[in-house]
């Protein structure tokens, strides 16, 4: 793998071209050498650019030079003035807290909108701003320090929060491309029936202002979620959302089309859990789609989990300890465990991480 290293300084000084910014990002959600690299260089670069050059005052100079002349004057009052000098320089050159978060926007195309003007070639973008962009703009927004995200045309994106542990946007309408580098759960992007967090991934998102869209994983992971109602969805896999129905089940884009309209079904199945749509997914699941169908054992209950749980044992047969009495309760340690078997990620540790941070689901 051919590193960045070299290009990092311009990087992070965001003095690349788009398209070789874009690879730099790409790089940085593989390689973690570089990742590690790029994050010293970063807050270097960060620091010099919060620093404020300024003179001293110029009394303090005065008495600097009324010292060095005097033929006897006291090396201390020499030293405390020197002192004094290096006091108000680090006042001055102290780094400066911005108010609130600013986070830059650069123009990649036609002309966008930002906080309710045309956009100049860049800008920034404030707590509860937004950028919209007509059919022929779009616009680039880095994530504070930890990603790039790609407004396309006819969107609109609402900067919600943008601290230090939560970076937030709502994608009101239109398509986004999301790139993070960041530890997992930095980074969410509301819509009107469903939140994307990412678990450290690439990502495109796009949705009516209804809450009607689909979520595409090209790296890493995303939980989709509303209501209680998740969606743990890998690279190349990808999920609808719909309105007052939340994140459908998700699934691999290489599936096949018999059983991507079955699933279609269930998901809009008013009861969610009736022959024939499940017996039709059931039926036409492969052993990749097993992941698919571990989350139907929480889109289900009773006899029908009890199909769920026989289909998915014979896809991919359950831990040891893992009971069908267990799973058709619907206890969340056995089907959690079975997760783990599945080899995509621990679903464990996103609920122990999601119960510990504020504001990882949606209140709508």
């Amino acid at each position: 793998m051919e590193h960045v290293r070299e290009e990092l300084s311009a990087y992070c000084l965001r003095e690349l071209p788009v398209a070789e910014a874009r690879r730099v990002d790409e790089h940085l959600t593989k390689c973690e050498a570089c990742r590690r690299e790029w994050e010293e260089v970063r807050v270097g670069v960060e620091l010099a650019r919060r620093m404020r050059a300024a003179d001293a005052p110029a009394e303090v100079w005065h008495s600097v030079e009324a010292g060095l002349g005097e033929r006897a004057f006291p090396v201390w009052k020499v030293a405390a003035a020197l002192v004094a000098t290096a006091a108000v320089a680090a006042v001055v050159l102290w780094p400066r807290p911005e108010v609130g978060p600013m986070w830059n926007v650069t123009r990649l195309a036609g002309e966008p909108e930002l906080a309710g003007r045309r956009m100049e070639a860049e800008g920034k973008l404030a707590r509860g701003q937004r950028v919209v962009t007509d059919g022929a703009s779009r616009v680039q927004i880095n994530v504070g320090d930890i990603g790039r995200v790609e407004v396309e045309g006819d969107s609109r994106v609402k900067l919600v929060d943008g601290g230090a542990n939560q970076h937030r946007l709502s994608l009101e309408k239109g398509k986004l491309s999301a790139f993070i580098w960041a530890p997992p759960g930095q980074f969410f992007v509301d819509t009107a029936s469903a939140v994307a967090v990412d678990l450290g991934c690439a990502y495109t998102l796009e949705t009516t202002e209804e809450g009607r869209g689909v979520l595409e994983v090209t790296s890493g992971w995303v939980a989709f979620e509303w209501k209680g109602r998740e969606s743990f969805v890998p690279a190349g896999a990808r999920c609808v959302t719909q309105p007052r129905l939340g994140p459908g089940t998700p699934y691999f884009t290489d599936a096949s089309t018999e059983f991507r309209v079955a699933l279609e079904r269930f998901d809009h199945s008013p009861i969610n859990a009736s022959d024939p749509f499940l017996g039709e997914v059931l039926g036409a699941a492969r052993e990749r789609d097993a992941f698919t169908v571990w989350h139907l054992l929480g889109r289900t209950s009773g006899s029908d989990r009890g199909k769920v749980y026989d289909r998915l044992a014979e896809l991919v047969p359950p831990p040891a300890g893992v009971t069908r009495e267990a799973v058709v309760r619907g206890e969340r340690r056995a089907s959690d465990q079975w997760w783990d078997g599945l080899g995509l990620g621990t679903a464990r540790w996103w609920r122990g991480w999601k119960g510990a941070v504020p504001g990882t689901s949606s209140q709508q």
